[in-house]
């Protein structure tokens, strides 16, 4: 789940529904990227919120090329555009230009595997059963089992990006588990489904080894 898949691009529109989605901005203007998150999407402008940057409105002047990235669940939203103004009240938000092209590209560069792996994710000392929908050497997509326990709501507050994770795997076989650690890098709630996305962090042999029995039994 780390790279772009080229071969998937395709040119598309953003709509209403994707206010909240986490973005990043890179420039020639500013040595570093710039996150934020998208705030309002109009027919003309994109209205963003960024994180962390002083000064904003000298380092990102009316005119100036970006570059951004909008990631919305299992895809990237690339395009180019110009900063049309930055604001201050109520707070500090960039307004910029709807693009006139927008490429759609799928996080992960690895073909996935779709797959129904019963699994346990361990996040924060909790431990949810949950079933791998589809896995890659970088990565997996998990569905949490409904529970009354777990609302949208509270899924919100419990999983965030880029949040430490553990995926409990059952060796095939066998009696034995072995947790495969992660991060997380998108939770989907809509329509009650609680999918999550998770990049593998491949740090020991044993982890590695149980990924390649996977991908190579087809599950």
């Amino acid at each position: 789940m780390d790279s772009e898949n080229a071969a998937s691009e395709e040119t598309c529109r953003l709509s209403a529904s994707e206010v909240g989605a986490p973005i990043e901005i890179t420039t020639e203007a500013i040595q570093s990227k710039v996150s934020g998150f998208i705030v309002d999407i109009k027919s003309d402008i994109i209205i963003i919120k960024t994180r962390g940057m002083d000064g904003l409105d000298a380092k990102l002047p009316s005119g100036t090329e970006i570059n951004v990235k909008c990631f919305i669940g299992e895809n990237i939203y690339k395009f180019s555009t110009v900063v049309k103004d930055i604001t201050f009240e109520p707070t500090i938000l960039a307004i910029i230009a709807y693009p006139e092209s927008i490429q759609r590209e799928e996080r992960r560069d690895k073909q996935r595997i779709e797959c129904k792996i019963p699994c346990v994710l361990v996040i924060k000392e909790n431990k949810i059963k949950a079933c791998v929908q589809d896995i890659s050497p970088t990565g997996c997509k998990c569905s949490l089992y409904n529970s009354s326990m777990l609302d949208r709501w509270s899924a919100k507050f419990l999983f965030e990006d880029n949040c430490a994770v553990e995926v409990v795997l059952p060796v095939g076989g066998t009696k034995k588990e072995q947790p495969v650690k992660g991060t997380i890098k998108y939770i989907n709630t809509a329509y009650d489904k609680f999918d999550i996305g998770i990049e593998f962090q491949l740090s020991v042999e044993e982890e590695r080894n149980i990924l390649e029995t996977i991908l190579k039994r087809g599950w």
